[in-house]
């Protein structure tokens, strides 16, 4: 067997063995959401239920409070997804089309921002948003998103303005067009698959946050769907099959929005990359 098949063999057992490692919990909670009490701790463990039910979900979706966890979620999400945007748009634009002392050391602070983990972060962002008055409010946690959204929908937006010839800006000034009309009648419309894209991406983030949302919402009202998951785990006992199919339902809206956006986000994705 030449040394090439060997490699290719190897390669191919290294995916297969990181593919069971992702999926491996993913299976299991789709398994675990569909199994009663009884079936959930029986040994031996079986992948598939013996007998399907929907109970787990009717528990889920008839509790209170999980209902208003996912409005909760749904609101920041989407006032996050909107403001990031149009921040971005605008730090995207002066970064690429405007020429400034230090231009480049802010673009590498941009970037910086993006090595520090969340969790270091977590304590100054408290602090902030605390000295603010902003806790248990919806603009707290807002705000705090978009410390770690920002600086990525604005290197991704970049890639694609740069991608975009700056003589069609300057045609529409000849015609007679402001600054802010070349921008708003020719640049925007060109960017809509890099706004798709981070868009997407902005939305997936702020959905599943988990830490933020932990620290700044002690409100149980005010929790988003994550954190709100906890309220499984009591102290005796954890309702498994809830607490997975919730998870479900915390994981379909992203499902269904890649499924629909999946071509311009992979596109936009990669087009921001070469671009950039």
């Amino acid at each position: 067997m030449s040394k090439k098949r060997i490699g290719k063999i190897c390669w191919l057992l290294s995916l297969f063995i990181l593919l069971f490692f992702v999926c491996f919990p993913l299976v299991q909670m789709f398994s675990v959401s569909f199994k009663d009490t009884t079936q959930q701790f029986a040994l031996p463990v079986t992948f598939l239920p013996k007998r399907w039910t929907l109970e787990n979900f009717r528990q889920a979706v008839s509790y209170e409070a999980f209902r208003t966890y996912f409005k909760n979620s749904l609101i920041v999400a989407v006032i996050t997804t909107f403001l990031t945007i149009i921040i971005s748009l605008m730090g995207a634009y002066g970064f690429t089309r405007t020429h400034f002392p230090g231009r480049k050391v802010f673009l590498m602070l941009v970037l910086f921002s993006q090595m520090i983990c969340l969790a270091a972060i977590s304590v100054p962002v408290y602090r902030i948003i605390s000295g603010l008055d902003l806790t248990d409010t919806y603009t707290g946690l807002i705000i705090s998103y978009l410390a770690y959204t920002v600086p990525v929908a604005i290197w991704l937006l970049k890639g694609f303005i740069q991608g975009i010839p700056v003589e069609l800006e300057e045609s529409a000034r000849v015609d007679g067009a402001s600054k802010f009309q070349a921008f708003y009648r020719v640049v925007l419309p060109l960017l809509r698959p890099g706004i798709g894209a981070a868009g997407a991406y902005v939305f997936f983030l702020s959905w599943q946050e988990f830490l933020f949302s932990l620290i700044i919402m002690t409100d149980k009202s005010k929790r988003t769907l994550p954190t709100g998951i906890m309220d499984y785990v009591g102290q005796y006992e954890t309702s498994w099959g809830s607490m997975m199919a919730s998870s479900i339902l915390l994981a379909l809206p992203v499902f269904v929005i890649f499924a629909a956006v999946q071509k311009q986000l992979v596109a936009g994705l990669t087009d921001g990359a070469v671009k950039g």
